[in-house]
């Protein structure tokens, strides 16, 4: 008898102890108030599968970003896609993108980069390391690239396919191919793009949801915006690495801001 009891208080327990962590779970997964920990909790346990593939991880590259030192999500999200940008550019490649975001604000359910009055509103900054190419990437190149990864990376991660999406680049140029950045050689470009904001009237589930929290309602659906971008590139000759680091913003003020407090303090290892 009493090891009966004993046996249905510990089912009671393990009921009690299962529900309370689904009531936690479910929390976590729909209020708003716990959207930057859920994405820091999602980001943190797929990254480890994405960076165990990645680019850097095979040629024992390591880069260090002072995300601190402006308003964003701490954390670079890892993706890679040979197959979908060796299908893209037509020849068989690596390739490993990096990104980061504007930060949440504290209780809100959404990072900044929905809010048009925010500096970093549909604002990134990352990298691209791409293997097996056979040459430094020409302008031309980086453009293909920085289309590839907004109409069919980031924009459909907010819910807008790649045929519904815009990403024109209306001006670009070579402004320095003397640039060093933790003493490697970069050329950097930058450009004037149109394409689109990633605010939306909610209808599904998207990916953006678990990363950047739900859009909030703000009447406008994926936005044509004017962009400023620049890009920075470093050709390693004997791995074949195309290494470039991006940034993208809606003002000059924020891509100068990301240069001199991010892109020039860079740590590049390699190991």
């Amino acid at each position: 008898m009493r090891k009966n009891r004993r046996t249905n208080t510990r089912k009671k327990w393990v009921i009690w102890l299962s529900f309370i962590l689904l009531l936690i779970a479910l929390i976590l997964i729909y209020t708003p108030y716990f959207a930057k920990e859920r994405a820091l909790l999602s980001i943190r346990v797929y990254d480890r599968y994405q960076e165990r593939y990645s680019v850097q991880e095979k040629i024992g590259l390591e880069i260090n970003f002072p995300l601190d030192q402006m308003d964003l999500f701490p954390l670079l999200v890892t993706y890679n896609d040979d197959a979908g940008l060796s299908r893209f550019l037509g020849q068989s490649i690596q390739f490993t993108v990096e990104y980061t975001f504007a930060d949440f604000q504290h209780g809100k359910g959404y990072s900044q980069i929905y809010d048009q009055k925010d500096p970093l509103y549909n604002a990134y900054i990352g990298t691209y390391s791409l293997i097996g190419f056979g040459k430094k990437l020409t302008e031309k190149d980086l453009m293909l690239i920085s289309e590839y990864d907004m109409l069919y990376l980031a924009l459909p991660a907010v819910g807008l396919s790649s045929k519904e999406g815009t990403f024109d680049i209306m001006e670009h140029e070579i402004i320095s191919q003397d640039l060093f950045l933790s003493s490697y050689p970069f050329t950097a470009y930058e450009s004037t793009i149109l394409t689109n904001g990633p605010e939306h009237d909610k209808s599904a589930f998207t990916p953006g949801d678990i990363l950047f929290g739900s859009s909030p309602r703000t009447g406008e659906h994926y936005p044509l915006i004017d962009m400023k971008g620049k890009i920075y590139l470093y050709y390693d000759e004997k791995l074949d690495l195309n290494l470039a680091f991006y940034t993208l913003g809606t003002s000059d003020d924020v891509i100068m801001e990301f240069e001199e407090k991010i892109i020039k303090n860079i740590e590049i290892i390699f190991n």
